[in-house]
Parts: C-alpha cells; structure tokens; sequence
C-alpha cells in the first residue's frame, strides 16, 4: 500500500530518515550544489515534490521503502506527467508491492489530468517492471556537465 505523507511529516524525520535515502536515489538531472538537499526538502515543503511511503500491513506495519513523485508539465504539448523522481527501497518491492503502487500511482496521476508516468533508472529490475507495465525504456537520458 501506499501512504502519502505530509511535508511536515517528511520535515520531521528528515536527518534520520529521509535525506541519505533521497541523496542516493536522486535523478541524473539534479545538480552537485552545497544546498541540493536543502532544496529538494523545500520543494517537498513548498508540495512541489511528494514523498510517498510503501508499507504492508498484517499483524504490523512493515515499511518497504519510499518514492519521491513530482507533476511535470510540458509546455509544447500541453501535458502532465507524473515523474518518479526518486525509488527507495533497501530491500526491494515484492511483486505485489509493485503492482499494486503501479495500480495507485496510475490512478493518483489519473486523477491530477496527467497522460503518462515517467521516469529515470539505469536499475535493470525497475526496467523490467515498466516493460512488463507496457512502458517504454528505449530512450536514453543525455547528461553532459558543464
């Protein structure tokens, strides 16, 4: 299941929980700066960036991980995507873990008029969950610094 949690709960928790996992997970497009944490906390804050937590309940509550989610726009097509900014999970998802957040992630993206979710991973198992989710992961992120 999936659990979108508020930016003072991210807030609250961020030293200990939060920021080393985000550090690790962050796309290829964020920047090397001194205040890159500090920003990525205010755009969580500021509800630009939304932390979700993945979690299976029986007799207790088991967290799996979590994933950092952000609405895009593309302004030529005038579209909205969800992007999966960033997965974390030390242990990775189960099967049904997947699913079932493609499931809620398709029907939150839905739900904010976006057509599509998207993504970066040069991560083969979270490759294979998008072929297997009908995506496509021919296209390749360009980087170059300057």
């Amino acid at each position: 299941m999936l659990l979108r949690l508020l930016p003072e709960q991210v807030a609250r928790y961020w030293e200990e929980v939060f920021k080393g996992p985000i550090q690790s997970t962050l796309p290829p497009i964020a920047g090397e700066s001194e205040d890159k944490m500090n920003n990525v906390l205010e755009s969580i804050l500021a509800g630009g960036l939304v932390v979700w937590l993945s979690y299976t309940k029986t007799d207790m509550i088991k967290v799996s991980g979590f994933i950092v989610t952000q609405l895009v726009a593309d302004d030529p097509s005038k579209t909205l995507a969800l992007l999966i900014y960033s997965i974390y999970s030390p242990n990775g998802f189960s099967e049904r873990e997947w699913v079932e957040g493609f499931r809620a992630f398709g029907d939150y993206a839905h739900s904010m008029q976006c057509n599509r979710i998207v993504g970066y991973s040069n991560v083969e198992a979270v490759l294979k969950r998008v072929e297997q989710f009908g995506g496509d992961t021919s296209y390749r992120f360009l980087s170059v610094p300057i």
